[in-house]
């Protein structure tokens, strides 16, 4: 339903009609979605015919995940453009045809919004009910599973990056200074540099860096495991554990990927392996890092005045365009805002006073309490704000 009110709400304000899916859509946003459309059909379909349908929501669950939290989310401003343009009408086409895509594959399971949304989205030509109409074919020539691989690698990117904003309480309106991706696969690699951008805006920082390897970020230590060791090597353990602990960065990498190391005692060789030894990371330069399969991501946390600054107008931006719903004003609608709160947030607002107006639609501001101001929370402190419509 959020999806649906979305595409309404843009396509009644630059009377869009869309009536069907872009042919070969430019944008990777919309080629991906249309391919995850087909991999819905044919998921939803598959566990039908096995007549397994606690099996089948299982996918249109997911595919409405994707659907809201990444590709309309994606794309947001690209419905917002006062222009029209052949980019736009192609989000509106392809956002129309999976609609329509997912209501019929969800019908059986939901079947009165699914009817509300199709009555509104059909057109002359279409059956009247979604419950008339034909279940969708999977179009095999709409699928590009490598496209779909790349999508899912950057999301993957993304929700360790957002992991680590959680675990150490960075809010994702905080703007940071840099993040850093290692990855032992070159294909992950050369993915991950043509979505950089993408997870740049997604994860709020100012740079992507790549690294070659992950001990540019953390430092690992070794310690012998004596459970494991201590009946193999006997006499030899106390020289085993201190020739564990000079182990170099290289070996313990070997041994995290699952290799082996070659320790020789006394004329002995003893084949280390991950379950012998227990390895520490440490971080460095105060990064926070986690990691998770073959990549690495970490997240430098220093924070410039600068980078304050925008944190606490992104605050305010949000706590204005609530403000927006609440009063029942259109998206369309302009504003005038009276503002006020600390000499902290007041620069914060000359500094980045178009990215203010420009995200709420203000024409104009002024540093004034207003009598019916109500208070926003930016940074920790309130703000004061009163909206007033142009």
């Amino acid at each position: 339903w959020n999806a649906y009110s979305f595409f309404v709400t843009y396509a009644n304000i630059d009377g869009a009609a869309p009536s069907d899916a872009p042919a070969r859509p430019k944008n990777p946003l919309d080629r991906w979605i249309l391919s995850e459309s087909e991999r819905l059909v044919e998921e939803a379909t598959r566990q039908l015919d096995l007549y397994d349908l606690q099996k089948a929501i299982d996918p249109i669950v997911e595919f409405i995940d994707l659907l809201n939290n990444w590709y309309i989310r994606r794309s947001r401003r690209r419905f917002w453009r006062s222009e029209n343009d052949s980019d736009k009408d192609e989000a509106y086409q392809t956002l129309y045809a999976v609609l329509l895509t997912l209501v019929k594959v969800a019908a059986p399971f939901i079947p009165f919004i699914t009817e509300e949304i199709y009555r509104n989205l059909r057109t002359a030509d279409m059956p009247e009910s979604v419950h008339l109409a034909d279940f969708p074919l999977y179009d095999a020539s709409r699928r590009d599973q490598a496209l779909e691989r790349e999508m899912a690698l950057a999301r993957r990117a993304v929700s360790m990056g957002r992991s680590l904003r959680t675990l150490h309480n960075l809010k994702i309106r905080q703007p940071l200074k840099a993040l850093y991706l290692v990855t032992r696969d070159p294909e992950e690699r050369a993915v991950l540099q043509g979505m950089a951008e993408l997870i740049q805006e997604e994860l709020n920082v100012k740079q992507v860096l790549f690294r070659d390897n992950e001990e540019e970020l953390v430092e690992y230590s070794a310690k012998a495991n004596f459970k494991v060791l201590g009946k193999l090597l006997g006499k030899d353990m106390k020289e085993a554990a201190a020739r564990i602990e000079r182990l170099g960065a290289r070996e313990i990498q070997t041994l995290l990927a699952g290799g082996t190391v070659e320790l020789r005692l006394d004329g002995r060789s003893v084949s280390l392996t991950r379950e012998s030894v227990t390895v520490s990371r440490r971080e460095k330069q105060s990064l926070k890092v986690l990691n998770e399969g073959s990549l690495t991501v970490a997240l430098n946390p220093e924070l410039t005045e600068e980078l304050v600054q925008e944190g606490l107008v992104r605050d305010l931006v949000r706590g204005i365009q609530n403000l927006r719903k609440e009063r029942g004003l259109a998206v369309t609608d302009r504003i005038e805002l009276h503002l006020y709160g600390s000499e902290d947030l007041r620069r914060a607002v000359e500094a980045f006073q178009e990215r203010l107006t420009g995200e709420t639609l203000a024409v104009a501001w002024v540093w004034r309490r207003h009598q019916q101001a109500a208070a926003v929370e930016c940074g920790g402190e309130p703000a004061y704000v009163h909206l007033e419509k142009r």
